[in-house]
């Protein structure tokens, strides 16, 4: 079976981004271009929070990123996500403003999904970050997906 990776918002923004000169920019473009043409080998998903934070901003970005979304399967909100995401904050896993990333999290890990593709260092794919949703989650005792950033996965398949 593929695994089953939860594309987060971070990773569809890059995709859909005009070619930055920025090296560091430029490379997570092009990793996450490596990822999505790889999809084959994986089973990609997103939420219904990952469409509605694609849909903010210009409208000519929005359609950029509307190409990629459409390419994906959805996976359900889960009804506990909510609690999930408050106990996220609760733990100080993340920031109570970074509450939609709890929710990302919390979708990926009732769904029982295998990865999150992030590029979110501050609140999902930092060491830390990654080590305190951890540790958050296990003491739920629901299921803890990876987090990784496209270039993680990337390597790992080589």
């Amino acid at each position: 079976m593929k695994p089953r990776i939860y594309i987060e918002t971070s990773v569809i923004s890059y995709l859909a981004a005009r070619p930055s000169l920025d090296a560091i920019n430029a490379a997570r473009q092009s990793y996450s271009l490596q990822l999505w043409l790889a999809r084959d080998q994986f089973d990609m998903v997103l939420s219904d929070l990952v469409i509605d934070e694609s849909n903010d901003g210009d409208a000519g970005a929005v359609a950029k990123r509307q190409v990629y979304l459409e390419a994906l399967n959805k996976v359900p909100m889960p009804i506990g996500a909510v609690d999930i995401a408050n106990a996220l904050v609760a733990s100080r896993a993340m920031p109570a403003k970074a509450y939609a990333d709890g929710m990302h999290i919390a979708c990926a890990a009732l769904n029982q999904l295998d990865l999150i593709a992030s590029w979110n260092f501050r609140h999902i794919a930092s060491i830390w970050a990654k080590k305190k949703i951890s540790d958050c989650l296990t003491q739920l005792g629901v299921s803890v997906p990876l987090i990784a950033t496209p270039e993680d996965i990337m390597e790992s398949l080589q």
